[in-house]
């Protein structure tokens, strides 16, 4: 159920076996982003563009909060293994979204607590869950152009 700072989230199966063939995730009362035109399994829809969930998903690594969104760590280290990273692109869709990055203290200086996080994580559908160290030097490595450095 959506709320104040809260997306929808829907779950597309299949009516013949249940099988949940995908999720997303709806913004209600946000202001308009860059989108497209996407179709999976024969439906199509109008959703965010990579760059602009990227950005989103960065946004919260960047702060605090991702101790408890471990998943937009998750959902980065699937987007680097499908896009490429633009960082204009992404930079682009922060300012035009209004999202403010953080100093990603959290993200860098607190693994241990990450770790943690990403333990109690469950992956849905019988997907192998990666190593975290994997996961985490792979986003590491991704957005490394917007990580302030050492």
């Amino acid at each position: 159920m959506y709320g104040e700072g809260r997306s929808a989230g829907f779950e597309v199966s299949d009516p013949e076996t249940d099988e949940i063939l995908f999720s997303m995730d709806i913004d209600v009362n946000r202001p308009f982003s860059d989108s497209r035109i996407y179709e999976m399994e024969g439906i199509r829809f109008r959703g965010m563009t990579p760059s602009q969930m990227m950005a989103d998903k960065i946004s919260v690594i960047s702060t605090d909060k991702v101790f408890r969104r471990i998943k937009d760590i998750v959902d980065l280290y699937y987007l680097s293994g499908v896009f490429e990273f633009n960082v204009s692109a992404v930079t682009a869709a922060l300012r035009d979204s209004r999202r403010v990055l953080g100093n990603f203290e959290g993200f860098l200086r607190r693994p241990d607590d990450l770790r943690h996080s990403y333990d109690k994580f469950r992956f849905a559908g019988g997907v192998n869950k990666p190593l975290f160290e994997e996961v985490y030097n792979s986003v590491k490595e991704f957005i490394h152009e917007l990580l302030p450095e050492d």
